[in-house]
């Protein structure tokens, strides 16, 4: 069986060359298995045939998940696969900031222009480099709200910089809390963060509890002339407060991925186009990893780092055949529904995983035998069931 991957963005060769010969990749190709995406907006009820979606990035706000989930299909992310680019850029930009690199370089570059020799360069840079002094990182307090992947490792840089570092995740990973240096203060709460630091960083995914996390009530709580960080979404801040808030000096900047007009021009905010996860090793990365995903779940079916299904993984048994894959709605009496369906047809089954997510019900079973199509309907046909799919062995 050939399995036919869409391509809706630019993906790093490196990732697509995972693809073997049982795959046909192209730009936009028409009803498709899995769709490889970056940032391009996608609705799924465009692609009903369609079994997963992967994302090369953390982030699937462009993706209608909700509508994903009610068609059984399963939308993968690259969570970490690009944490170390954001991270660095996050201290890039905040050590640029904190020095005057930019305008420092620029009134280099005017001064030379405005001059006819080095002799007389050196002395008009002497003279006026003193309007550039900036301030250290070290012993600054540096928040992070958020400790995922990206969090984590912006928290332990800030360390390495000799800077004070508090953080606060409402839901921590053990896993990332752990990779955490020891000296890493954890916050009781957001706003504990807020009115410790002298620069904070947001780390965390845009949903609807975050969008709009950072506005005026929460910026009221900040250090007075404190730096607002921002390389996660954009969205997560209110920008109209950001804004109120750098003209009135309550913040002395905003550093940011998310270019706007009301934020490019405007004397203390500072946009990058978009380059948190834009390096070759980020970009290789994520569709290294987007490209192993869609691979072990079109041909065994195993389900990881998905943000709508649940984490199913198994091996297929010696024994089988056949594995049958049984997407449901979360409700009680579907394994025994399942299970006696493929009783009545006389089939063994080898082996039996399901998960379940609290919405969404995953099974794998492997059976030591042929699957029939009338199998396949009887189970479809149930209202609980999503879709079914079958794979040989």
């Amino acid at each position: 069986m050939t399995f036919r991957i869409a391509t809706l963005n630019k993906i790093s060769p490196e990732g697509l060359s995972l693809f073997g010969s049982d795959y046909e990749v192209a730009d936009g190709l028409s009803s498709p298995d899995a769709i490889l995406v970056r940032s391009a907006q996608l609705d799924t009820d465009a692609y009903a045939s369609t079994l997963a979606i992967a994302r090369a990035g953390a982030g699937v706000n462009n993706i209608t998940v909700d509508k994903a989930t009610a068609s059984g299909i399963c939308v993968f992310n690259t969570p970490g696969a690009n944490a170390n680019a954001v991270a660095e850029l996050v201290f890039t930009v905040l050590g640029s900031y904190a020095r005057n690199v930019v305008p420092g370089i620029q009134f280099a570059r005017e001064t030379a222009a405005a001059t006819e020799s080095d002799k007389e360069l050196d002395e008009k840079v002497e003279k006026g480099k003193g309007k550039f002094a900036g301030f250290e990182l070290a012993g600054k307090t540096l928040g992070v709200i958020g400790l995922g992947k990206i969090g984590v490792i912006v928290a332990n840089l800030g360390v390495q910089h000799r800077m004070k570092v508090v953080a606060f995740d409402p839901f921590p990973s053990i896993e990332n809390i752990h990779q955490l240096e020891p000296s890493v203060q954890i916050a009781k709460s957001m706003a504990q963060v807020a009115a410790a630091c002298d620069i904070l960083s947001i780390h965390v995914p845009l949903a609807d509890k975050t969008r709009g996390l950072v506005n005026a009530q929460f910026i009221a709580g900040m250090k007075d002339g404190a730096i607002l960080v921002n390389y996660s979404r954009g969205p997560v801040v209110a920008e109209s407060d950001v804004v109120a808030a750098l003209d009135s000096g309550k913040l002395r900047a905003y550093l940011n991925d998310f270019p706007s007009k009301a934020l490019v021009n405007h004397p203390k905010s500072i946009c990058t186009p978009h380059l948190g996860a834009s390096t070759e090793e980020s970009e290789e990365n994520c569709a290294t990893m987007a490209v192993n995903q869609l691979k072990a779940y079109l041909e065994l079916g195993n389900v990881v780092n998905s943000v709508n299904f649940p984490v199913c993984e198994s091996v297929p048994d010696a024994s089988a055949k056949s594995r049958l894959i049984v997407i449901n709605k979360d409700v009680p009496n579907m394994i025994a529904t399942i299970t006696k369906v493929i009783g009545d047809a006389g089939l063994n089954i080898a082996s039996l995983v399901n998960k379940s997510n609290g919405k969404v019900g995953y099974n794998i079973v492997d059976i030591q035998g042929d699957v029939p199509e009338a199998l396949v309907a009887k189970i479809a046909g149930s209202p609980d069931v999503i879709r079914v799919r079958t794979i040989n062995l």
